[in-house]
């Protein structure tokens, strides 16, 4: 993979790409590879920092108004995370079985 080394960068501007990158839990490198691809390919990302959607929303929602990439990444996650979740309730569920079973 080719290297790009930016010199002279304002700090004004190298702060608002940290938070950026902080913002969208990217390193400093990622996001600027990130915005560099979006500003070539025509699809610059919206200006301004990010926030964060409320909990209390409609995740599908959310999801769609995040690019396909990214929602079908969040969208894995949630089911990974759904079934980690089923998974240690029978996990501890057969752990009181288990321990009952033994007294």
């Amino acid at each position: 993979m080719a290297s790009l080394l930016i010199k002279n960068v304002p700090p004004r501007l190298h702060s608002q790409l940290k938070k950026r990158a902080a913002a969208h839990r990217r390193s400093l490198n990622s996001e600027t590879i990130h915005l560099l691809e979006g500003s070539i390919s025509g699809t610059s990302p919206a200006p301004g920092p990010v926030t964060n959607p409320s909990h209390d929303g409609n995740w599908d929602e959310i999801l769609a108004r995040l690019p396909p990439e990214s929602a079908q990444r969040l969208r894995a996650l949630r089911d990974l995370q759904q079934s980690v979740d089923s998974r240690r309730v029978d996990t501890d569920a057969w752990m009181r079985t288990a321990s009952d079973s033994r007294r």
